[in-house]
């Protein structure tokens, strides 16, 4: 079995745990470890150990919020004694949401990479139909619209 750890600094694992619960229902193979500002880096590897040791039979992915970051480097670390684990950073709510769906059907290392790939797919910029017209009427303005 699968589980999905989400991390980052502040209540970034908090937040998402909410988006996540709202779009796709409570989900027990998720779990999220926030990186408070009075929580050291060495409390926050504790936490991510105790994790890991709690989930021994288990595959897990850690999904940090920004690559090079505490909860990134502190998985990281983790991932490189352990087979078991990979680590992927910078993904967002959609690619995230799309891996709940994905997490028993691929393995563990293409579970990573589709969550990269998906970020990607999830990124965008709007591209206007048109260009806005600017705006002639400064009545509006002046009145306090």
């Amino acid at each position: 079995m699968k589980k999905l750890i989400v991390t980052g600094h502040g209540q970034y694992a908090s937040g998402l745990k909410s988006s996540l619960e709202l779009l796709a229902g409570p989900n027990q193979d998720f779990l999220f470890i926030d990186f408070p500002a009075e929580m050291t880096e060495a409390g926050l590897k504790v936490q991510m150990e105790e994790t890991i040791q709690s989930f021994s039979n288990d595959e897990l992915l850690f999904i940090c919020d920004i690559l090079g970051g505490t909860p990134y480097k502190n998985a990281a670390t983790l991932a490189n004694e352990n087979a078991r684990i990979e680590v992927v950073a910078g993904c967002n709510l959609g690619s995230i949401l799309e891996a709940v769906f994905q997490k028993e059907t691929m393995s563990l290392v293409d579970l990573a990479n589709s969550l990269v790939d998906s970020s990607k797919k999830y990124t965008v910029k709007f591209e206007k139909i048109r260009e806005a017209q600017p705006v002639h009427n400064t009545d509006s303005f002046e009145n306090g619209i």
